[in-house]
């Protein structure tokens, strides 16, 4: 019997809105710089507009690629974690379901600063039954998704209900 859910991660909207905000004080601090004629303000203005530009574009890199969209099947025997970006299929993970202890919600993984801005966000560790460390059960590109708290529940019960 075949069961799959598909989540997405959370932390997309993270970054339109730091592009926004980033986007919105360059123009303000290249204005600024525009209208200032004391150099030592001149430069410092003008740096400070440059680092919300850059963090702009990095931001808008991150939008472009889209969210990762994690899809979990379970069968008899298997956990498959796939890892889809725009649609395609980009990354492919295999559990034994007999080597999975637990799986459950932590912020570990978490960055200070997003655990600050988003309280509820957290990861997911998994425990297995041959290994004492625990590891990160989503993580791509040697980085953990980052999930809210409805994508959670919904892992969590689609876990209980497969373990059933």
């Amino acid at each position: 019997m075949d069961k799959s859910i598909t989540i997405s991660e959370e932390n997309y909207d993270f970054w339109k809105t730091g592009a926004i905000i980033s986007a919105v004080l360059s123009a303000i601090t290249f204005t600024v710089f525009w209208n200032i004629d004391d150099p030592f303000w001149i430069g410092i203005t003008r740096l400070v507009a440059f680092i919300f530009f850059a963090m702009m574009i990095l931001c808008y890199l991150q939008i472009m690629n889209g969210p990762i969209e994690i899809t979990l099947k379970i069968t008899d025997k298997i956990v498959l974690v796939s890892y889809q970006k725009n649609g395609r299929n980009i990354h492919e993970e295999q559990f034994e379901k007999d080597t999975i202890k637990e799986i459950y919600p932590t912020t570990s993984g978490v960055n200070f600063l997003l655990r600050k801005l988003k309280p509820s966000i957290k990861t997911f560790k998994v425990s297995f039954t041959d290994t004492d460390k625990d590891l990160n059960m989503f993580e791509f590109s040697g980085r953990p998704l980052l999930f809210s708290k409805n994508s959670r529940e919904e892992i969590l019960q689609f876990f209980k209900n497969a373990s059933q």
